[in-house]
């Protein structure tokens, strides 16, 4: 075997292990939603109350991503997967076991915080791994994988519940993930950090350019990126979490039938993340991949809202939003690493990715007071909206990525 193809098939063999534990970070963030209407009858609380669980998760994640990104690119980034995975896992075994409304809400948090390390940590091993000519393609995999993450937790959570409970759901999914977690702790040396890597691209031109912490964060380009991922997060924050129960209420269908939607939706982002990874890795102008992206995610999100047309169209509609939408997510990740200099790599992901942790936060109150108020085409209008913002970051950061890594902080 040649070493070009030794290399590749060594990354090949890191981003799949890497993806693979996307998977179940993007897995855990939908497993309670398709069990919203079960929990609400059985714990006796409102929506909105259902939605302060995955805002506080979102919470966890949102203020530990750009810790944790810090921290990985200081001391590298195995140890911090490994341990996220665990503490993430373990509290959904915990929450099956102790089924008590308040204390799933603290157990949410440590969830969170669990899951803020896997985005940092993630693109640091892939920065350090795999070629920069190849990112788009590594990006797309690993996307890949969180959004069958997504598309995968109502298809197996809720057939848990109706063979069992949603108590046993929750610890069967759980443990699930422990076994995850031992995965990775086999093959903690393939989890290397920048500073570890023997990889070729050290030989790039881009010298190491390791920025303070609140340098980092006056950094145009990624400020704007994490108001950009802000606006992703939010735009399918409603879809993702409430169609399971926005479907029922606007078509007369059954939360199973919402469910199997919500599934085809993630699959037809899946297939866009795929598309979209060979395009990430040959347009130059990324920002207007985003801009065509999200127009038509806009337009296809409304033909749902406006509930004129039959189910069946309706659905179609998503699904295609959803693929338009999916195209966009590798050239938003290839995006961040361009302006990034080098050695910064967990910072830069981390603190654009808490832009997630942030939507996802205040997204499920949003989404959830929408659903109370029994407006519920409004999920679907503010995603919408949402979008539209997504689209006015992207253009801004694209002006900037231009400028390249040697652009100046903000004063």
């Amino acid at each position: 075997m040649t070493d070009e193809n030794a290399v590749r098939k060594k990354e090949r063999y890191v981003v799949g292990l890497i993806s693979s534990a996307h998977f179940f970070s993007h897995f855990y963030i939908l497993a309670l939603p398709p069990l919203f209407l079960v929990m609400k009858e059985d714990l006796g609380v409102t929506f909105t109350e259902l939605g302060l669980i995955t805002s506080v998760y979102a919470v966890g994640s949102f203020t530990g991503q750009y810790p944790m990104g810090i921290f990985a690119d200081k001391y590298g980034p195995r140890w911090f997967l490994i341990f996220g995975t665990l503490t993430v896992s373990s509290v959904f075994v915990l929450m099956g076991l102790f089924p008590i409304y308040w204390v799933m809400v603290v157990l949410a948090l440590f969830a969170g915080w669990g899951d803020s390390v896997f985005h940092p940590a993630d693109f640091v091993v892939l920065t350090a791994s795999v070629e920069q000519k190849r990112s788009g393609k590594a990006y797309a995999t690993h996307a890949f994988a969180g959004f069958a993450g997504f598309a995968a937790a109502p298809v197996i959570v809720d057939p848990l519940r109706v063979h069992f409970n949603w108590q046993i759901a929750l610890v069967v999914i759980g443990c699930a993930g422990l076994v995850m977690t031992l995965i990775l702790l086999a093959n903690k040396s393939l989890l290397i950090g920048e500073d570890d890597s023997s990889h070729a691209e050290q030989t790039q031109t881009q010298p190491s350019q390791s920025m303070g912490v609140m340098e980092f964060i006056k950094f145009r380009p990624i400020l704007i990126l994490f108001f950009f991922y802000v606006a992703v997060a939010l735009a399918g924050n409603g879809i993702q979490q409430f169609s399971s129960s926005a479907l029922p209420s606007m078509y007369g269908i059954d939360v199973s039938t919402a469910n199997r939607v919500l599934f085809v939706f993630m699959i037809g982002i899946m297939g866009g993340v795929l598309f979209g990874g060979y395009i990430a890795d040959k347009v130059q102008r990324l920002e207007l991949v985003a801009t065509v992206g999200y127009l038509v995610g806009i337009i296809m999100t409304c033909i749902v809202a406006v509930n004129i047309l039959p189910f069946e169209w309706a659905a179609a509609a998503l699904v295609l939003g959803g693929f338009m939408t999916g195209i966009v997510m590798p050239s938003r990740d290839v995006l961040v690493r361009a302006v990034t200099p080098k050695g910064n790599a967990g910072k830069a992901f981390g603190f654009v990715n808490s832009g997630f942790g942030f939507g996802g936060m205040v997204g499920p109150l949003i989404f959830g007071s929408i659903m109370d108020s029994g407006q519920v085409t409004g999920v679907y209008y503010a995603s919408a909206g949402f979008m539209f913002f997504a689209i006015v970051t992207a253009l801004a950061a694209g002006r900037y990525a231009r400028t390249g890594p040697a652009a100046q902080p903000a004063e």
